[in-house]
């Protein structure tokens, strides 16, 4: 798709604590092999949209390091191409620092060649082809298209996420926050298909209205105000909302079900990751692995149930590493005993030689911390 360019939002990410203290989401660890950004990426790649910027609020390092020269992403190597935007007359200023102001000084949207653009979030976790989408898009004539699903559990999941009502044209006709009141709503998946010419008179029209406006604040002020129709596509697949650290950690282990799994990893749409010159797992003797991801690299000499362990890790004899996710290069020591813990990168646990936590409340080790 030529004509179409990919814009994956990194600005409006939720904050999960300590694990995106000095990282964005995006480049979160995810299942132990993949970066949460993945996804978007990945969508795109497979939708045949070659052509990608990522706006980068915060963490570009980490970013770059993670997704590098953007190939591992790219079917058409000569087409292919995948460029961060990143805001430096806004970084200093938070409040400043929206996607609208980045798009503004980072992308000149007259020197790009494109029909319409999708721009898609990191934090909404599925397996989307954009093809029907777009089409539907150019059929119905519609200035923006917004991706929204219907659920069921509105009451516990996508909250704080907005919620549309609908017009008998299936234009969006009110937009609401989801706070949790009603179990069945029609939630945004904060995934929009805009015009250039409609891209271009948001950007334009923002910063008269609230130079504080993101994107996002900017089409609802449209709706709101009867400007302009928004047409709503519904997506029926199975998503993975990452909205809170809560649901970054229910749903990864969640994942550990087959059946769950096979309905976000689909058959023929592949998810492409970064990959490390790293040996394969080893097992010791008395190694006890059960229901778990164990990454490359990973060295399991104890008991490991029901867990996510990233690259590089180390589980000692005699450790017991139970419902808990462990990123990368954490040493758990012998003899120790976890539960319903996230460790962050490079930890190492040796002295303390018990750590519980429970379902809701997980026990959160910060990046590089000796205990």
């Amino acid at each position: 798709m030529n004509k179409v360019i990919g814009i994956c939002n990194l600005h409006n990410e939720p904050h999960l604590g300590e694990i995106t203290k000095n990282r964005p989401l995006g480049s979160v660890t995810f299942l132990g092999r993949y970066g949460i950004i993945d996804f978007t990426l990945s969508n795109f790649s497979n939708s045949g949209i070659e052509k990608v910027y990522v706006l980068v609020r915060k963490g570009i390092t980490a970013l770059r390091r993670h997704i590098g020269s953007g190939a591992i992403y790219t079917r058409n190597t000569k087409l292919g191409h995948i460029e961060l935007l990143f805001n430096e007359k806004g970084f200093t200023n938070k409040a400043f620092n929206t996607d609208v102001n980045n798009l503004r000084q980072s992308l000149d949207l007259d020197e790009v060649d494109f029909e319409c653009a999708v721009i898609a979030p990191t934090y909404m976790l599925s397996s989307i082809d954009y093809r029907p989408i777009i089409e539907a898009h150019i059929a119905s004539g519609a200035q923006i298209t917004t991706v929204y699903k219907h659920v069921e559990d509105a009451d516990k999941e996508y909250l704080r996420c907005d919620k549309y009502k609908f017009n008998a044209a299936g234009n969006v006709s009110k937009v609401s926050k989801n706070i949790g009141r009603a179990s069945e709503a029609d939630v945004s998946l904060d995934t929009f298909i805009i015009n250039k010419r409609t891209l271009k008179k948001l950007l334009n029209e923002a910063p008269k209205i609230s130079q504080f406006f993101s994107l996002q604040d900017v089409i609802n002020f449209f709706i709101e105000e009867n400007m302009m129709d928004v047409h709503g596509y519904q997506f029926d697949g199975f998503v993975v909302p990452i909205l809170s650290l809560d649901n970054y950690v229910t749903h990864s282990l969640d994942l550990l079900n087959y059946h769950v799994r096979n309905r976000l990893f689909i058959e023929d749409w592949p998810i492409y990751t970064t990959t490390h010159s790293t040996p394969p797992a080893l097992y010791g003797k008395d190694a006890d692995v059960k229901n778990s991801f164990i990454s490359n690299g990973a060295v399991i000499k104890g008991k490991v149930h029901n867990c996510i362990i990233s690259r590089e890790v180390v589980i000692e004899k005699g450790a017991e590493v139970k419902n808990s996710i462990i990123f990368t290069k954490t040493v758990v020591g012998r003899d120790v005993k976890l539960d319903h813990v996230l460790s962050d990168k490079g930890v190492t646990i040796v002295n303390i030689k018990k750590l519980t936590g429970t379902d809701d409340d997980f026990v959160v080790i910060s990046q590089g911390a000796k205990i």
